[in-house]
């Protein structure tokens, strides 16, 4: 297997997509160097990082970057930036040494192409061969075709010269790729986690084990007794129907009998309430009768425009007037004048007065209709007469007390209207009953039962004046607001017949001066004066016919007022009526709602015992029964049962289901076991594969490693040692030990057992002439060479498909160079080389030379040239030159 070829875009300072075609074998034994030269800063290295990149390096510091989008071509001034970088890697795999038996292995295809992809959204995708794979799929192919991942399948800068500064522990990862066994080690890595897996499943297989064969043992208990319940379960039921067919009979026709009575009172209240509509409909007829006539809207109107001439008029006399007060002063007759403005201000004195009197007259013809004995007082003077009656059952055998409560009744029922402080004399009376009565009551009284049946009507009845006192209260201050209406309307009658008289007076006074000499301007004026007093007394005769007719329809609409009135009253009293009627629904309502709730409760606690209703219901009756005996009895059976234990009908069901699961449980915990012993033994044989190999491949490499340490240095000594991480006796304890361990503890060892029981490698190495104990001593050059000839030992033992070398002899001088390049040109039969370099000595050695460039833009571009064909033209040209 080789690199073909390789394909770089957006890749660092490769932003257009370039391509690097390899050569294969250039003779039958030898595979062409390929070397890629360009002055600092083009981008040389960058292909170094790509091929590192396409193989799944992980880490950015080994890319040279800070985070992964670092290798997406950023931009320049001239050229913006790329939102993906892509690489491919095509390998040559037609020599199909690495081709295994499973048909989907990518190592069973002639050419594999490794492809990367990385987009600036943080996306990333691996592909083979254009199928979508996972990171580990490569690392699984790559560990198989034998590449050095992170070590020396791609050699970059710096690398050579931290080589030796590494600690033994991590040479020793270095040493596991080179010598080959990097794939037992990803198979053993699958197999501990597949042993991991197997314990985990295996420890919930014993665990539900553990969970079920208790209900197991516990099933098989209740099937056994599954057969002793029918016949405390039968008698349980026989008990049960005959107990709770009692309660349900006795309880239902309880409900029953309130029900019935609810319907009567509901069929009473529908004709109270059939009789209030037909009321209530009347009332609207006659509210809506009630509502003012047009004919009397009419009159009201008349009225209206009457007294707004009257106005008129009296706003034309009072010109007039004053017109002639002003002729009076003018004549010196100032007491005339004064006559006039007195007799204007009477009449509207006695106008003003008139209204009030209208006023007046309209209330007090309200009260007179509101004026009617309260029926209340009629009923409630009735219920205290029947408490009283109630009494004096009690008292019959004593007369001196059946007098005290006849007497104490006259005075309640007698509570007049008149009287100036009802609740004061309720109260006295009260108090009389408290001091007087009550003792003898409770002297003679038969038992207590029956003083307290006294004592409960007596406050009844004390209740019932004190309403009885409210009511003729309140009638009391009717009639004072009618009497002082009364009062009123008669000095305002007095006060206007007084005004009257001083006005007639007046006018007496003014007739005198009527034969005095007037001047032609005031006979004008009183003239017109009588003109409006004329028309003014015609338009007061006309409200005084409007009036009269207005009040002909206040009578009439009084009349409907008073049938209104009427029916109200017995409207208020039906549904006085009603509303008794549903106090009494409401209470068997709720009566009946507690019995259904009890009978529902009842069924409910049946439906529980999982008896019939149906049953229940038509069950024949024994009414016999001793309940309490009945019930003891029933519960005396449930305890027997719970003592058995609820035992479900299906335990059986059950039981056999557990039984088939516990046996599969069963079976899956000894698969478990087989195959945890079957990894077991793969993980062992993997380690002594991985041990075999690792020694074997180890020999290889440090004689290599002595061979081109002598090749460079020209002599001298070098040496590759294993450290142990545990003696030989040690191991063999462990190894015992490990036996008698927990399965948690035996993957804890083997996850840090070393399966090549070293802790790391040590490097020995001594330039000719020199006695160097530690490579540390070593100077910089020497450091490097002994690191080249390290990496070169490895090559040659366990050479990867190709080695991309990043200018590993840039510390070198120009012999070293040439001693390091033949090494490279001896090697190169075994894998194919891809050099970095300035080396001049590494630039004759190749095949192929590839020149890396950076143009202004920041981009990097390739230049190529096979110097095979430039020898061939030379050797033309030189035998051309002899001839």
């Amino acid at each position: 297997m080789h690199l073909e070829k390789l394909e770089i875009q957006g890749f660092k300072s490769f932003a257009n997509k370039n391509t690097l075609v390899f050569p294969g074998f250039i003779s039958k034994d030898k595979r062409g160097l390929t070397a890629v030269v360009g002055p600092n800063g083009s981008g040389k290295s960058n292909i170094a990082d790509a091929v590192r990149w396409a193989l799944g390096e992980q880490s950015t510091k080994t890319l040279r970057g800070k985070k992964s989008e670092d290798v997406i071509f950023s931009g320049s001034d001239k050229k913006g930036q790329l939102g993906m970088a892509e690489v491919s890697l095509f390998l040559n795999n037609e020599d199909n040494n690495n081709i295994e038996d499973d048909p989907e292995s990518f190592l069973q295809y002639k050419t594999i192409v490794i492809t990367r992809k990385l987009f600036r959204s943080g996306e990333s995708q691996y592909l083979i061969n254009n199928q979508r794979v996972r990171l580990s799929d490569v690392q699984m192919l790559l560990a198989k075709a034998n590449f050095g991942q992170k070590t020396y399948s791609v050699i970059g800068q710096g690398i050579v010269e931290n080589f030796l500064n590494t600690s033994p522990a991590e040479r020793k990862d270095f040493f596991d790729e080179a010598t080959g066994v990097k794939k037992y080690q990803i198979k053993r890595d699958l197999a501990l986690n597949k042993l991991i897996n197997s314990y985990d499943n295996l420890e919930q297989a014993n665990l539900l084990l553990s969970e079920i064969e208790p209900r197991l043992k516990s099933l098989t208990r209740q099937v056994e007794k599954l057969k002793k319940r029918s016949e405390l379960e039968e008698e349980l039921k026989n008990l049960q129907y005959k107990y709770y067919s009692l309660l349900w009979q006795e309880l239902n026709s309880s409900l029953n009998s309130t029900n019935k009575q609810v319907l009567e009172q509901e069929t009473i209240e529908r004709t109270k309430n059939n009789d209030l509509n037909k009321i209530n409909t009347k009332l609207s007829e006659l509210e809506k009768n009630n509502q003012e006539s047009e004919e009397k809207i009419e009159i009201k109107n008349k009225i209206s425009q009457n007294q707004s001439s009257v106005q008129e008029y009296n706003r034309k006399l009072a010109q007039i007037e004053a017109k002639l007060e002003i002729n009076l002063e003018a004549q010196g007759k100032f007491d005339l004048s004064w006559l006039y403005q007195k007799e204007t201000e009477l009449k509207n004195k006695v106008d003003d007065i008139n209204k009030e009197i209208l006023n007046l007259e309209t209330k007090l013809n309200q009260k007179s209709e509101e004026e009617t004995t309260n029926p209340e007082i009629n009923k409630l003077d009735e219920k205290i007469k029947d408490l009283n009656k109630q009494i004096l059952k009690f008292s019959q055998k004593q007369p001196e007390l059946k007098t005290l409560i006849q007497d104490f009744a006259n005075k309640f029922t007698s509570l007049d209207i008149n009287n100036s402080n009802l609740k004061e004399e309720v109260k006295k009376l009260q108090i009389e009953f408290n001091e007087k009565i009550k003792p003898s009551i409770n002297e003679k009284s038969e038992s207590q039962e029956q003083e307290n049946e006294i004592q409960k009507i007596q406050t009844e009845i004390e209740n019932l004046g004190n309403e009885k006192a409210e009511i003729l209260q309140n009638e009391q201050n009717k009639k004072l607001e009618k009497f002082k209406l009364q009062e009123l309307f008669n000095n305002k009658r007095q006060e206007k017949k007084n005004i009257e008289n001083e006005l007639q007076d007046i006018i007496n006074k003014l007739s005198k001066q009527k034969n005095a000499e007037k001047t032609d301007n005031s006979k004008e004026l009183e003239q017109e004066k009588q003109q409006l007093l004329t028309a003014l007394n015609e338009h007061k005769q006309k409200e005084e016919s409007l009036d009269a007719e207005l009040s002909a329809l206040d009578n009439k609409e009084k009349e409907q007022r008073q049938e209104l009135f009427n029916l109200q009253k017995t409207a208020q009293r039906i549904q006085q009526e009603i509303n008794n009627i549903n106090i009494k629904l409401n209470d068997l309502r709720v009566q009946a709602a507690r019995k259904e709730t009890r009978l529902e409760d009842l069924e409910n606690e049946i439906r529980k015992n999982e008896l019939s209703l149906g049953k229940i219901k038509d069950f024949k009756v024994d009414y016999e029964l001793n309940r309490e005996k009945t019930y003891n009895k029933i519960e005396s059976n449930k305890r027997q049962l719970e003592q058995i234990g609820g035992i479900d009908p299906e335990t059986e069901q059950e039981y056999n289901n557990t039984k088939e699961r516990f046996d599969f449980l069963s079976k899956q915990s000894n698969d478990l076991s087989d195959s945890i012993k079957s990894l077991e033994k793969i993980i062992n044989e993997l380690d002594q594969t991985i041990k075999k190999q690792f020694d074997k491949e180890f020999k290889i490499i440090e004689e290599n490693f002595k061979k081109y340490f002598i090749q460079l240095f020209n002599g001298g000594k070098a040496s590759l040692n294993k450290l142990s991480s545990l003696n030989e006796k040690e191991d063999k304890n462990n190894q015992e030990e490990n036996k008698a361990e927990t399965e948690t503890e035996k993957i804890k060892f083997l996850k840090k057992h070393n399966t090549t029981g070293l802790s790391g490698i040590e490097i020995q190495a001594c330039p000719p002439g020199k006695k160097i104990k530690s490579i540390s001593m070593l100077s910089g050059g020497e450091r490097a060479l002994t690191a080249i000839a390290l990496i070169c030992a490895i090559i040659s033992a366990n050479p990867a498909p190709f080695v991309v070398l990043d200018e590993v002899d840039a510390a070198l001088d120009e012999a070293n160079s040439e001693r390091l390049a033949n090494i490279l040109d001896e090697l190169s039969h075994k894998t194919q080389f891809i050099v970095v370099t300035h080396n001049r000595a590494s630039m004759r050695k190749a095949s192929l030379l590839y020149g890396i460039t950076m143009s202004d833009d920041g981009v990097s571009h390739l230049l190529s040239v096979k110097l095979e064909d430039i020898k061939t033209q030379s050797d033309i040209k030189n035998l051309n030159r002899k001839k």
